[in-house]
């Protein structure tokens, strides 16, 4: 492993930021620190960068214990959220930066930089300031600057959220590209699910300070190993009790069932429904366009499940009585979660 955080406890006063962290990145992995705010991630961040230093623990880059090692000395580039450009400097100025703090020769310099704008795609663009800049290029110099050092490690605090959503859409796929081409190592911490899942290589998610899975995106998707994971991805519904829902296998000592909407079929009374047995009626709540999908809030069973329907399928309204079937569940139990199906359905009957 590249990096390695062993039984990592950080707290701020009385709030455990970090509770016996323990995980390692292989080298040239592009990783997601995925969570809700306070659950640890950015502290993470801050202490493998040498800007916090745990309470216990080590914190190990390329087999060397850099607990005690200052971040100027750690051959880390950081990406902060804001940017933090020097509005005074130009493009030009503000990647050179890095390089005259650590003296490095004009003509050495000149060629980095150059370079570092060539791979932004900001050519042109060298003697213009920050506030002469859209966001998205901002974040570009940001990066370059970041990278003009020649860094072993990456790391990002929430890069995009300065950004707004077409922009970052396009930066996602720049940032995995650019990554991808220069080989190195990068941590970068998000609480975007999508922005997780379209650009890490693995996602680490934290939750109140502990490390609640790693994985790759589609393994903590189809398979997550604890209540939170199953619902920290997409707009999930809880049962209380899923035995109201028909034809689900019944798991002693279950606490908690999960829905995803793409579990949920909706549909019309007008319409066909091959399981019939295995539905329950529903009344539509609120209807929502998505730009394409059509999200629906469907109360059933003392429960409001969240489910989706295509745009060329039939309008439904609010009010509107509805079929509901549910093919799929995620159960817990303890820290264990399983995936039920619905067992009156053959298996490729309904097509995800």
């Amino acid at each position: 492993m590249y990096v390695e955080l062993k039984n990592i406890n950080k707290k701020f006063g009385d709030f455990k930021a970090s509770d016996n962290v323990s995980f390692g990145i292989e080298k040239g992995k592009l990783i997601g620190l995925l969570g809700p705010s306070g659950s640890g991630k950015t502290t993470i961040l801050r202490m493998i960068a040498g800007l916090e230093n745990p309470d216990s623990g080590e914190i190990i880059i390329d087999g060397k214990v850099v607990n005690n090692i200052p971040a100027s000395k750690r051959e880390i580039g950081f990406v902060f959220q804001n940017y933090a450009l020097f509005r005074y400097m130009t493009v030009y100025e503000n990647i050179a930066f890095g390089l005259r703090v650590r003296k490095v020769d004009k003509k050495s310099t000149d060629k980095r930089v150059k370079e570092l704008i060539s791979l932004i795609g900001l050519e042109g663009l060298e003697k213009r300031y920050p506030s002469q800049l859209s966001g998205g290029q901002r974040q570009r110099v940001a990066f370059a600057r970041a990278l003009a050092p020649n860094p072993q490690l990456l790391l990002l605090d929430e890069p995009f959220a300065a950004i707004d959503a077409k922009v970052r859409k396009e930066l996602r796929s720049w940032l995995k590209e650019m990554i991808e081409k220069l080989g190195v190592t990068s941590i970068f911490v998000t609480h975007d699910q999508d922005e997780a899942i379209e650009v890490a290589d693995e996602i680490i998610i934290t939750n109140k300070g502990r490390i609640e899975q790693i994985g790759t995106p589609l393994e903590i998707y189809q398979n997550p190993q604890t209540a939170f994971s199953a619902s920290f991805f997409g707009l999930t519904s809880f049962l209380e009790d899923y035995q109201k829902f028909h034809t689900f296998e019944k798991i002693e000592g279950a606490e908690t069932a999960i829905v995803r909407p793409e579990f949920v079929k909706v549909t019309k009374k007008t319409e066909f429904q091959k399981y019939k047995s295995s539905v329950s009626e529903g009344v539509v709540e609120r209807v929502s366009f998505r730009g394409d999908n059509i999200e629906l809030k469907v109360r059933t069973n003392e429960t409001v499940l969240t489910a989706k329907r295509g745009l060329d399928e039939q309008s439904i309204s609010v009010g509107e009585k509805v079929d509901v079937l549910i093919y799929r569940i995620f159960v817990t139990v303890k820290e264990k979660t399983y995936l039920l199906e619905n067992q009156s359905l053959k298996e490729n009957s309904i097509v995800i």
